[in-house]
């Protein structure tokens, strides 16, 4: 189960949003087969990831909305911080 502020945390880094807004302006790239050339055969282009830098969340299209929730979901439940929590 994905809630909001996991996928937050995920693509930012921040646990809630701080009252200034976050800069830059969070963004979604969607990752095409076209887009990702070499490496997209590989199965690490299957799972969302994210540059906390630019708060970039980059999502792979898949085949079937089952697969990217799954996906999605595993992302998100096994990501890894900076070990600062």
């Amino acid at each position: 189960f994905c809630s909001l502020d996991k996928i937050l945390k995920f693509a930012t880094g921040c646990s809630v949003l701080p009252a200034i807004g976050l800069n830059p302006q969070p963004s979604i790239k969607f990752l095409h087969p076209v887009d990702s050339s070499p490496w997209y055969a590989s199965p690490r282009e299957k799972f969302p990831t994210a540059n906390t830098c630019i708060n970039c969340l980059r999502l792979p299209l898949h085949k079937s909305y089952d697969m990217f929730k799954s996906n999605m979901e595993f992302a998100i439940c096994n990501m890894q911080g900076f070990g600062q929590e």
